[in-house]
């Protein structure tokens, strides 16, 4: 009985130590990593790496800084130690040269260390980034995957990623987008009849939307698709819109 209740403190101290260790973890890991950096005259912000959360504004309101933050989240975060266990700032960066400032999100280690045969992702860090940029700067995003969410007027928005959910309000010049799986809502807020517009993806999910009456020219390149316009195609009009995938849906208003 005795030998008993000595394995059962000691399983509940361990424990304890666990949740303790964990949330400490969970404070650190909700930590800014990097910033806030002064994004006043950047005319270029460039972000890489691994998948992320990405705020971009450029509407002119507020202060123009960037933010990068991590939060690590998952069951296995709880038994993470501090003592051994890599933290979210290890992984994210942020530099600014000139007018152009760049982000890394960091990537998987080529490594393969003895804790991944423990831990096997269980718990992740997912990087977030929140930006404000002054109006007409461009922005370049080369990722595995990331959720993007951007208002304001840009010069142009340039990107690529395996696996991506874009969202913009607003307004770009010119606008490239492509990657594998894509879903893209464009909702423009003004059009100044200059705009090039290029959407491609294997598997693509496409709506783009006009709140100022406008002429537009577009073309849809597919193996299978499903097209949904309420605006006719009136060929060398701008905005123009070319969109090219396996298959796709896309729906114009």
């Amino acid at each position: 009985m005795r030998k008993r209740t000595i394995i059962l403190s000691v399983l509940g101290g361990l424990l304890c130590l666990g949740i303790i260790d964990g949330s400490i973890q969970r404070i650190r890991a909700n930590d800014t990593l990097s910033g806030p950096i002064d994004l006043a005259g950047v005319k270029l912000l460039a972000i890489t790496g691994r998948a992320s959360e990405i705020e971009i504004s450029a509407d002119g309101e507020g202060k123009a800084e960037a933010v990068l933050t991590g939060t690590r989240h998952g069951w296995g975060a709880i038994w993470r130690s501090s003592w051994f266990g890599r933290d979210c700032a290890s992984i994210g960066s942020m530099e600014r040269h000139g007018d152009t400032v760049t982000v890394h999100m960091g990537g998987k280690s080529d490594a393969l260390a003895w804790r991944d045969f423990f831990w096997n992702d269980a718990d992740d860090c997912t990087l977030s980034l929140k930006a404000s940029l002054e109006p007409e700067a461009a922005v370049s995003i080369r990722q595995n995957a990331a959720r993007m969410v951007m208002t304001g007027d840009f010069a142009s928005i340039d990107l690529v990623s395996d696996a991506g959910d874009f969202s913009l309000v607003g307004h770009a010049s010119k606008l490239a987008i492509e990657g594998a799986a894509l879903r893209a809502r464009l909702t423009f807020e003004r059009i100044t009849q200059s705009e090039a517009n290029s959407i491609s993806g294997k598997m693509l999910d496409a709506s783009l939307r006009f709140l100022v009456p406008t002429k537009i020219a577009y073309g849809v390149e597919a193996v299978a698709s499903f097209v949904d316009s309420a605006l006719p195609n009136t060929p060398g009009a701008k905005p123009d819109i070319r969109i090219r995938g396996d298959m796709v849906r896309v729906s114009i208003r």
